[in-house]
């Protein structure tokens, strides 16, 4: 019977959402400045905290992730159509540093950095003319800003 209830348990569990708590390495330890009050804030944005720690007084650099795909409005002009799908509004002063990937892997991937803005939804394309962007089929990007308290 305990066995029976046993299985039970482990399949509905497996249909159901699960916390974890996870320990510290060995090795780690919280005198080296980590701090453990660190939150994520929505789907794919991170929060760093700054010098001030938690108390504020410090900055705080932001990143959230954003969309990217290449577009080709004529066949020789390829885009890194950049979105913002995250929660956030990226500001003016934000840098936004994407890396495109290309067919044949030649050149390796290219990373370059444009400057904000770009509200919630709203698509920024940025053409491409490094060598091999016409074999380009596929990029990430993020945004990366630092909040003064």
């Amino acid at each position: 019977m305990k066995l029976k209830n046993l299985l039970l348990c482990s399949l509905i569990s497996s249909f159901s959402l699960v916390g974890c708590i996870a320990e510290p390495l060995d090795g780690d330890s919280a005198d080296e400045g980590a701090s453990d009050a660190a939150e994520v804030v929505g789907e794919g944005a991170e929060a760093i905290i700054g010098p001030g720690g938690d108390d504020g007084g410090g900055p705080v650099t932001k990143t959230v992730n954003l969309s990217c795909s290449i577009t080709y409005p004529s066949i020789f002009n390829p885009n890194a159509a950049i979105k913002n799908t995250s929660l956030f509004g990226v500001p003016e002063d934000a840098k936004i540093t994407f890396t495109v990937t290309h067919y044949y892997g030649d050149p390796g991937p290219y990373t370059r950095s444009v400057t904000g803005p770009l509200a919630k939804g709203q698509t920024k394309l940025v053409p491409l003319s490094h060598p091999g962007a016409l074999d380009a089929y596929g990029c990430t990007a993020k945004a990366t800003w630092t909040i003064i308290d």
